[in-house]
């Protein structure tokens, strides 16, 4: 059964339906609520720096989040890896400065291997293998998932935005 509701908060007065399975009973029918929707899932909120360099990151990974949250696992791994891509290949670009058509036509892989310092390609490569499981037919890493993906991007994010923070204070901290 599906029901219809309108939310009594003065700051939302929003319709959402709400699916129940139905028992029958002897003398009344029982429900159990099973979901509901439409839902509206937080966005994930970035360091300033890492809104800066890739707000098509940002988008890309927050749209992922949403597929994830409303149980589109298959399509949100992707999304994240995608996400994955934009971050690095836009840190490149912008902080690193490398030459942004040689950046844009090279595989990620390429990317991480020849542009990125130890720690940042450490992470980045392993996000990136687990990214390519969630789009292949056949997975390597077996005992890894979509939440081991989203740790390294966390560790990649850290990364990238502890490297922009250290240049910004080197800069302005000038002897």
């Amino acid at each position: 059964m599906e029901t219809l509701f309108l939310c009594n908060s003065k700051y939302c007065n929003g319709l959402f339906i709400c699916k129940y399975f139905v028992t029958e009973g002897i003398y009344t029918d029982t429900g159990q609520l099973i979901n509901s929707y439409p839902k509206n899932p937080e966005r994930v909120n970035f360091q300033e720096e890492i809104n800066t360099i890739s707000p098509l990151f940002v988008d890309i990974y927050n749209e992922s989040k949403e597929a994830e949250d409303r149980g589109l696992l298959h399509i949100a791994g992707m999304g994240y890896r995608k996400s994955l891509e934009f971050l690095i290949k836009d840190y490149l670009i912008s902080f690193k400065e490398e030459d942004e058509k040689t950046i844009k036509e090279l595989f990620l892989g390429k990317c991480i291997k020849g542009y990125l310092s130890d720690n940042i390609k450490q992470v980045a490569e392993r996000a990136t293998w687990l990214g390519n499981d969630e789009t292949h037919y056949h997975r390597k890493w077996e005992d890894k998932d979509i939440k081991d993906l989203k740790i390294l991007i966390d560790l990649t994010i850290h990364y990238i935005s502890s490297e922009i923070q250290t240049k910004r204070y080197i800069d302005e901290m000038s002897k």
